[in-house]
């Protein structure tokens, strides 16, 4: 066996091919941390001007009512990802801020993709993307011929006339192919997790480590995956040719076609939400109180009773702003409901692309990597929760402020500077890993069945080989 494995890693040493293919991948990672970086330079950039900016115009927005104020507002800025130059995953499709006014929850905003046009989606290289698409190619080129180049030159009938077994063999070539590959993969990726500490020193923490094993560990097991299916593709063909025709259709069915696939059906089954229909649905949240006559006298009269006068202009509060928080309260659910209802959808979409899983480890892995990196909509959807309860405290604040400050003065009453200062902009970090973990939990598993699956297919195909070569083994 370890004959096997020296004389694999010598003659892969000597293949010109495949020592251009890999200088040309890890220029290619190269070329995509340095355009990450750039990226998320230019995004750090104009997510602080524009943080400052809006700042200074809710500082400086004067004396005034403080509803007027909730009206005003302010924006609420998605933190970035320490690991987004990794792998962006949506974050450029997912809006970076929310704008957090009174009496509405709005969507996020500010897509990136909508400013570089319908191409940019095919132009974003990452090294998440090189590491799902590029690197089982790579893996195909360098082992096509691991079994069926020993059966075309006749050396695999003279190994075993030595007294090799099967799984001498197979423990042999796999041992060669899979430590070239771990070998190369684990130097690239000590590569890129060098660059990200050093260009985002400050954003290291237990919580990025644990992210940062979490990627490379899916990834060792994605390309473990397509070593032990570059053997079971091999070791049915008995010529060189064949098997890299065959393992070219494998990857164009597994890393191009099927989660392309399951991307479209899971549209097919769950549409895209349509955003008329969506605006209109918040809309008609956002005027669930004031549409309802007979709930405001209701919710009147309680308060009357509560307070035991029986004129509006005999309460210790200012009632206009004491209905404005009670719109907001019950506007709450309302909002929860229409923004349940998208997330059901997405969910269902994902749920469908999942299972096309079963075509392709790339649609798992690639699901474990924005997770892992903090790019995908669970990440997307902590920071809309985030804001919006942030915008529920900001309002709750300028309208009781209203309400127990008013007095007599009531909506002609004003605040200044000092309340607006009381309201901080959002602290919202990534969530742990550690606590959302849980919902990758199907991916891992899928992911770890073909890993398993794999490996056994290759074993049982090259058991085929051998018994093909020589029938009485």
């Amino acid at each position: 066996m370890n004959a096997i494995v020296r004389k694999d890693i010598l003659v892969l040493r000597r293949e010109t091919l495949l020592t251009v293919l890999l200088a040309t991948t890890v220029v290619l990672v190269l070329v995509s941390l340095l355009a990450g970086l750039q990226r998320e330079q230019v995004f750090a950039k104009e997510k602080a001007a524009a943080e400052q900016t809006d700042k200074a115009v809710w500082m400086d927005q004067g004396d005034r009512n403080p509803h007027s104020a909730a009206h005003f507002s302010r924006y609420a800025f998605r933190p970035a990802s320490p690991l987004a130059l990794l792998d962006p995953g949506t974050s450029d499709f997912a809006g970076m801020a929310v704008w957090m006014e009174a009496h509405y929850q709005d969507p996020a905003v500010f897509r990136r993709a909508e400013d570089g046009g319908e191409l940019s989606r095919y132009a974003l290289l990452s090294p998440a993307f090189l590491l799902l698409t590029a690197a089982p190619l790579l893996i195909f080129v360098m082992l096509h011929a691991s079994v069926a180049g020993e059966r075309e030159d006749g050396t695999l009938r003279q190994l075993l006339a030595t007294g090799v077994g099967a799984r001498q063999f197979f423990s042999g070539k796999l041992g060669a192919g899979w430590g070239i590959t771990m070998l190369v993969y684990t130097a690239v990726f000590l590569l890129i997790a060098g660059f990200a500490a050093l260009t985002t020193p400050a954003a290291l923490s237990g919580d990025t480590a644990l992210r940062l094993a979490t990627m490379y560990f899916v990834y060792a097991a994605y390309l473990s995956i397509y070593v032990a299916v570059a053997f079971a593709v091999s070791a049915l063909f008995r010529t060189r040719q064949a098997a890299f025709l065959a393992l070219a259709g494998v990857w164009t069915l597994m890393v191009v076609l099927a989660p392309r696939l399951g991307s479209d059906a899971g549209v097919a089954v769950s549409s895209q939400p349509d955003a008329r229909a969506v605006a209109q649905e918040l809309r008609a949240a956002s005027d669930i109180w004031f549409a309802d006559k007979e709930r405001q006298q209701r919710i009147q009269d309680e308060l009357l009773e509560q307070h035991g006068v029986s004129e509006v202009a005999d309460l210790p509060i200012n009632y206009s702003a004491y209905t404005l928080q009670v719109s907001e309260d019950f506007s709450v659910p309302e909002f929860e409901r229409v923004y349940d209802g998208l997330d059901d959808r997405y969910r269902a979409q994902e749920s469908v692309m999942r299972g096309f899983s079963l075509l392709s480890p790339a649609i798992a892995a690639g699901s474990l990597s924005r997770g892992a990196a903090g790019t995908d909509r669970a990440h997307q959807k902590a920071f809309t929760v985030a804001a919006e309860l942030h915008r529920r405290e900001m309002i709750r604040m300028l309208n009781e402020d209203y309400m127990y400050n008013a007095g007599d003065a009531g909506s002609a009453y004003t605040a200044d500077a000092a309340l607006w200062a009381q309201f901080e902009d959002l602290d919202h970090d990534l969530p742990a890993l550690a606590a959302i973990g849980g919902r990758y939990a199907s991916d891992a598993v899928l992911l770890l069945l073909w890993l398993a699956a794999s490996m056994l297919a290759a074993y049982a195909s090259v058991q085929r080989a051998i018994r093909h070569e020589v029938p009485t083994a």
